[in-house]
């Protein structure tokens, strides 16, 4: 009997033992993946800090310089222009003037030529978007374009007004569209933007003055306190003569006195800034970051290129669901374009985060109706690369613009009807598409930096 209870004993003995060690080797295991994550972070932050310094690369390279201010306060679309101006200016990156820059706007705020008779037009066609649909190439914007485009294929005269405002995501485009169409009439509203649009937030910016200089100001709560450009900059010195001889020179302008000055003004708003990263803060996991959203800032105010927002439905966005069901509820069609970008042209497939492509879901059952996919529609070049200013910059070139309009222009067409009683009349001709995960890739660097 001594030795069964002496059996028992040492079983229950062993058996503790063997807990407790599983509960050690577990711990172990914890600890050890805990001080993998800290030294992974660690070696990251290191990486960074080494490669690009204190502020993000892009915005620690580049800069733009413009012959006057234009930036204005908007409720609604976070910013306009001053009407009727045309300025010029040159994109400078590491110290070289790489590219011209030219913004014309008319009466509206808005780049883009005249829309005084936009009210007389048979069919009148309204256009949202970010910097890919703003910025002007060679005196035009791919709407301006459009509108020409149009005029030779549908019956009847044709208006194209565009709103779109540079650095624009989906929920501001919706914004615009929803306010434009409350105050005028229009026939089909054009959604165009690319998959970086997806997920950026809000914001509101204006032209500040500081020290006796122009700042740009950047805000994610319209009334709240917000952070000063380090990248643009205004200086009336420069005119259309001087950008052509610093971009088409020798070494990018690099003997010119003014493009000296303005490449040390920058290295001293650089040492001055009050919003450098802080390898040291742990608000945040720059390495998560980098994996999920790719962009290692990604939501740290005033240190990521583009600000914004994790979640994954537009459903929770009160301002977009009430944007969207504004426009169902008009006459209008509402024509969701997905713009490809060259690295997508090249890849046949839009690129696009996880998060991206639930947004991209939730857009259309919002909605209502399918996002045109220009890359099965628009008939890709096979060296796609002149359609981009690359490699100084990730926009579309004058030939691209070209493209974006023809390609926009057939959608418009396949929905045209013959005009009615003088009035162009389009409607929806809708083409099923596969879901959003089956026809979209994913790229690390989808977050990449935009000097926008």
């Amino acid at each position: 009997m001594t030795d069964v209870v002496q059996a028992v004993l040492a079983a229950k003995s062993e058996r503790k033992s063997g807990a407790v060690s599983h509960r050690r080797r577990l711990v172990v295991l914890v600890l050890g993946i805990l001080c993998g994550l800290f030294l992974a972070e660690a070696a990251y932050r290191i990486k960074l800090a080494v490669g690009i310094g204190w502020t993000p690369l892009g915005v620690g390279t580049t800069f733009h310089v413009w012959s006057e201010a234009t930036v204005r306060d908007d409720t609604v679309a976070g910013y306009r222009h001053d009407p009727d101006r045309a300025v010029v200016g040159v994109r400078v990156a590491g110290g070289r003037a790489v590219l011209r820059l030219e913004r014309t706007t008319n009466s509206s705020g808005s780049v883009g030529p005249s829309e005084s008779h936009a009210d007389r037009a048979a069919t009148r066609i309204l256009v949202v978007g970010d910097s890919f649909t703003e910025n002007q190439r060679q005196g035009t914007t791919w709407p301006a374009l459009l509108q020409s485009e149009l005029g030779s294929r549908i019956e009847g005269t044709v208006s194209v007004i565009s709103r779109a405002r540079s650095g624009h995501g989906l929920l501001q485009m919706i914004d615009v569209a929803a306010r434009a169409c409350t105050a005028g009439d229009f026939d089909v509203v054009v959604v165009a933007f690319i998959s970086d649009d997806l997920n950026r937030s809000r914001f509101w910016q204006q032209t500040r003055v500081v020290q006796n200089e122009s700042r740009l100001e950047t805000r994610l709560d319209r009334t709240g306190s917000g952070w000063l450009s380090l990248s643009e900059f205004y200086d009336s010195r420069i005119d259309a003569n001087w950008c052509r001889r610093v971009v088409e020179g020798e070494g990018g302008g690099g003997g010119d006195k003014l493009i000296a000055e303005l490449v040390s003004r920058f290295e001293l708003r650089k040492r001055d800034n009050p919003r450098r990263i802080d390898y040291a803060s742990v608000s945040s996991s720059f390495l998560y970051n980098r994996l999920v959203y790719g962009d290692p800032f990604f939501g740290i105010e005033g240190i990521a290129a583009v600000p914004r927002f994790s979640w994954r439905d537009f459903g929770r966005d009160p301002g977009m669901v009430r944007g969207l069901e504004a426009l169902r509820k008009l006459e209008s069609t509402v024509v969701l374009v997905q713009l490809p970008q060259y690295e997508e042209m090249v890849a046949g497939a839009y690129l696009m985060t996880s998060q991206q492509r639930s947004l991209l879901l939730s857009l259309e059952q919002l909605a209502g109706s399918p996002v045109v996919d220009l890359i099965e529609r628009g008939g890709i070049p096979v060296e796609p690369k002149s359609l981009y200013l690359l490699p100084v910059d990730q926009h579309p070139s004058r030939a691209g613009l070209t493209w974006y309009a023809d390609s926009v222009a057939g959608v418009v067409e396949q929905m045209a009807n013959p005009a009615e009683a003088g009035k162009g009349i389009i409607e929806l001709n809708s083409n099923n598409r596969d879901e959003a995960n089956e026809r979209s890739g994913t790229v690390e660097a989808a977050g990449v930096g935009r000097d926008d």
